[in-house]
C-alpha cells in the first residue's frame, strides 16, 4: 500500500553512494523488467548495479539535531567539558531555548531562534562556537601550565566587556526582534510577499520602523520609511539568486511608485553605488560588505532610514531593467524609470519629484530588453489606441528610444514637484523644457508647440 511505498522510499534515500572508480563497468537494469540493457557492456561479476529509471523527489530540510548529535558537534568544536557537556544541554532546556521531542531530538523554539537571530544580528560571534571553544582552549593550556592565569583572565574580560557595551548600545535591535515575534496575530498583519530563500509568505508589520517579518525562521526585513509599501502583483527581484517577490514603495507628491526588493535593499551590492538614505558619513563603516549591510539593517530596525526617492541604487539590476533615459534635471544624477504601477503609464525620476505621464492615446507602455549603446538606456514599445495613434498610417505599435524620438517628446506631460507643466506653452518659474530638444540629455529648450 501507500504506507510500504513511503518506507520503501524512506530506505532509499538513506542508502550511501557506493566508492566509485574512474573506468568501473556498472551493469544498468530497468525497474521495469529486470533484465540487464543489451546495449550496454555488463561486467557480471560486479557487486554493484543502476538504474536509469527517473524519480521526482523534493528537497527536504536537515533533520534536528539529537541529544547524542550535539554532544558529538560541542566536542568537535571544543565546547564543554565531560562533565559540562550534559549541565550546558539541560540548561537550554529548562531555559525554554529547545524542546526535547521524540527520538530524544531538540527542536528550538520561538524563542531560542529569536535570541539567537538577535545576537547574530548584533555580534556574530555570541552565536557561533569560536569564542566559548577559545576560552576553553585557555583554560585547558592553563591546567597544562602553557598559559598564564591572570594573563587569560584578563584577556576575557576584556573582550566580553567589549561586547558587552556593544550588546547594550544595540538593545534595542533585540527589542524590535522580539516585537515582530511575539506580537498577536492581528498586530502582525496578513501575508504580504514570498521570501525568495523559503517561499513562505512574510507579514507586513507597519511599524514604526515598518518591515517584513518571517514567522518561519524569524527573520525581519526592515523597509524604507517615509513612504507608502504596497503590495504588487507577484513579479520576482530579477537579481541573479533573490527570488523575493517585488513590493511597490510609493513616495513624495505627487505620488511616484518605485519597485522594492526585500532581500535587496537589505543587501545592497558595492557595485549598485551608495544606498538610498544612507547618510556619507554612515557609508563604509564596516570592515567589509557583511559589516557594512549589517549595520545598515541595525539603523534601519531602529527606525533611521528615511527614503524619500528610490529605494534602490540606479546601478542596480530592479532599476537598470527599467531605466529609459537619464533624467537631465536631476541633480543627484537620476534617471527615468517606467513606474511600476499597472495601468499608470507614466516616467519617474529615482532621485527628483519629476512624473513624465504618457497622453491618454496610449494604451500600453512596455520597457524592451533591447538596450540602446549610446545612450546605455532601454529601448520601449509603445502601443497606442486603435483610431489614436499619431503614426504613419495608423499604426498602434511603435518601438523608440524615449531620449530622441520625436513623436514621444511632443505628446508627454510633466510635472516637477507641486508645479504642473503643460504641454502647451510650458514654462513657469523657469523650467519649462521640451521643443525639439526634448528629455535624456539632448538639451533643454523653450515650451513645445
Amino acid at each position: 500500500g501507500d504506507k510500504e511505498e513511503g518506507d520503501e522510499l524512506e530506505d532509499e534515500e538513506e542508502k550511501a553512494l557506493p566508492e566509485f572508480v574512474q573506468g568501473e563497468l556498472i551493469p544498468l537494469f530497468s525497474a521495469s523488467s529486470q533484465s540487464s540493457s543489451s546495449g550496454v557492456n555488463v561486467a557480471p561479476s560486479s557487486a554493484s548495479y543502476a538504474s536509469l529509471d527517473v524519480k521526482e523527489r523534493m528537497t527536504t530540510p536537515p533533520g534536528y539535531l539529537t541529544e547524542s548529535e550535539l554532544i558529538g558537534k560541542m566536542e568537535v568544536h571544543g565546547i564543554g567539558t565531560d562533565a559540562s557537556i550534559a549541565t550546558h544541554i539541560e540548561n537550554i532546556q529548562k531555559r525554554n531555548y529547545v524542546e526535547l521531542a521524540s527520538g530524544r531530538r531538540l527542536i528550538p523554539s520561538k524563542l531560542g531562534l529569536v535570541l539567537a537571530s538577535g545576537y547574530h544580528l548584533i555580534d556574530t560571534s555570541l552565536v557561533l562556537p569560536q569564542v566559548r571553544a577559545d576560552i576553553e582552549d585557555q583554560c585547558n593550556k592553563i591546567a597544562k601550565g602553557l598559559a598564564d592565569k591572570e594573563a587569560v583572565l584578563n584577556r576575557a574580560i576584556d573582550t566580553f566587556a567589549a561586547k558587552f557595551e556593544n550588546f547594550v548600545a544595540n538593545i534595542t535591535k533585540m527589542d524590535v526582534l522580539f516585537g515582530s515575534s511575539f506580537a498577536k496575530l492581528q498586530d502582525v498583519g496578513k501575508p504580504f510577499t514570498r521570501c525568495g530563500l523559503t517561499r513562505r509568505y512574510l507579514q507586513y508589520i507597519t511599524g514604526p520602523p515598518p518591515r517584513l517579518y518571517n514567522k518561519f525562521t524569524e527573520q525581519v526585513y526592515p523597509l524604507p520609511a517615509g513612504g507608502l509599501i504596497k503590495q504588487a502583483t507577484g513579479q520576482k527581484c530579477p537579481v541573479k539568486g533573490c527570488n523575493f517577490e517585488l513590493c511597490l514603495y510609493q513616495v513624495g507628491q505627487p505620488t511616484r511608485t518605485f519597485p522594492l526588493c526585500p532581500y535587496c535593499f537589505n543587501n545592497p551590492k558595492p557595485e549598485w553605488g551608495k544606498p538610498p538614505g544612507q547618510d556619507d558619513e554612515d557609508a563604509g563603516m564596516g570592515l567589509d560588505e557583511d559589516d557594512d549591510n549589517k549595520e545598515r539593517k541595525m539603523r534601519r530596525l531602529a527606525g533611521k532610514s528615511l527614503v524619500l526617492e528610490c529605494p534602490h541604487p540606479d546601478n542596480s539590476p530592479l532599476v537598470r531593467d527599467r531605466t529609459v533615459a537619464p533624467d537631465p534635471d536631476s541633480i543627484s544624477g537620476g534617471c527615468l524609470v517606467l513606474d511600476p504601477t499597472p495601468n499608470k503609464w507614466r516616467l519617474v525620476s529615482t532621485r527628483d519629484p519629476t512624473i513624465i505621464y504618457f497622453p491618454k492615446e496610449v494604451e500600453k507602455v512596455t520597457v524592451l530588453d533591447r538596450v540602446d549603446e549610446v545612450m546605455n538606456t532601454h529601448l520601449m514599445r509603445i502601443d497606442w489606441k486603435e483610431g489614436s495613434s499619431p503614426l504613419p498610417g495608423g499604426e498602434t505599435k511603435h518601438i523608440c528610444n524615449f531620449c530622441t524620438d520625436e513623436i514621444i517628446q511632443q505628446k508627454v506631460r510633466v510635472y516637477h514637484g507641486s508645479e504642473r507643466l503643460k504641454a502647451s506653452g510650458r514654462g513657469g518659474r523657469g523650467r519649462g523644457r521640451g521643443g525639439r530638444g526634448g528629455r535624456g540629455g539632448r538639451g533643454r529648450g523653450g515650451g513645445r508647440r
